[in-house]
């Protein structure tokens, strides 16, 4: 939620929601502590924590944010749905759908096994096992997420896009239309991933892509 409130400056607000109390509460004491942060500029973040009135974090079900209709311009489900069972996906993405604005997008990053990288780790039984024992729906996220933008179609998205985010995630972004869109245009599906393809690589821990520290 900070690293997107700042990439948009210019945004009024922006509503984080987790279903546990427990992440609300770390995602607070981060806010809370940031000018602290910031003078100490400590070294051992991996990225900087600065102050943000825009911010509001809420202990809330996604599929059923309480936000009202059509007031959203965007939501971000980062690194999220591979957690989910797949009817929690779909309910997810209709609430998305809900809340977002005429020509607003929903925009969600993930785990793509579809690469080679993930191939080869799902093709490795007891590799995959480990991970499976803090992921429960990593196997299901892995057999349905091809049909997810198919689904985003399904729940009125008028158009979807995806691309390679890196070596192993992808990006997608899911429009829903204007008012006054023309109802027999159908709906558009623009997978890019293998054209935008990246090296299957790891940054360290430490290191973020985006600015490369």
């Amino acid at each position: 939620t900070r690293r997107l409130a700042a990439a948009y400056p210019d945004a009024e607000r922006i509503i984080g929601l987790d279903l546990s109390p427990h992440m609300i509460a770390v995602g607070r004491r981060l806010l809370d502590m940031a000018p602290t942060l910031t003078e100490d500029a400590s070294p051992g973040w991996v990225s900087e924590v600065v102050p943000d009135e825009r911010i509001d974090l809420v202990c809330r079900d996604m599929t059923d944010s309480r936000l009202p209709s059509a007031s959203a311009d965007v939501v971000s489900v980062n690194l999220v749905i591979h957690e989910l069972p797949s009817d929690i996906t779909r309910a997810t993405a209709a609430e998305a759908f809900r809340i977002l604005k005429p020509g607003g997008q929903l925009w969600i990053c993930e785990m793509d096994f579809e690469t080679e990288g993930y191939k080869k780790l799902r093709s490795n039984p007891v590799l995959f096992s480990l991970i499976r024992s803090t992921e429960p729906y990593l196997d299901e996220y892995a057999e349905y997420h091809p049909r997810l933008a198919e689904d985003l179609v399904a729940a009125g998205y008028s158009s979807v896009k995806l691309a390679a985010a890196t070596g192993r995630h992808f990006a997608l972004v899911a429009t829903k239309p204007e008012p006054d869109a023309d109802p027999s245009r159908p709906p558009t599906i623009d997978d890019r991933r293998r054209e935008t393809a990246l090296p299957d690589t790891h940054l360290p821990t430490w290191k973020s892509r985006s600015s490369d520290r």
